[in-house]
């Protein structure tokens, strides 16, 4: 079971950081990103959604 979806998926929409989740979660942020890389049902935001111009941050969501 993948306890970033899990967490996710209470809050289906919102846009975390990886750090974020893994402060909430207790787990590694190595852990969360290898979480969110492999389920292809996490997205990936992209910078302008959330404000910024970055090209790759760690932010991600699943859609609802």
């Amino acid at each position: 079971m993948n306890p970033v979806y899990a967490y996710l998926q209470n809050g289906a929409g919102v846009k975390l950081s990886a750090k974020t989740m893994s402060k909430r979660l207790s787990i590694t942020h190595k852990c969360v990103l290898y979480y969110c890389f492999k389920d292809p049902r996490i997205r990936r935001v992209n910078g302008n959604e959330v404000g910024t111009g970055k090209r790759h941050i760690n932010v991600f969501t699943i859609d609802p």
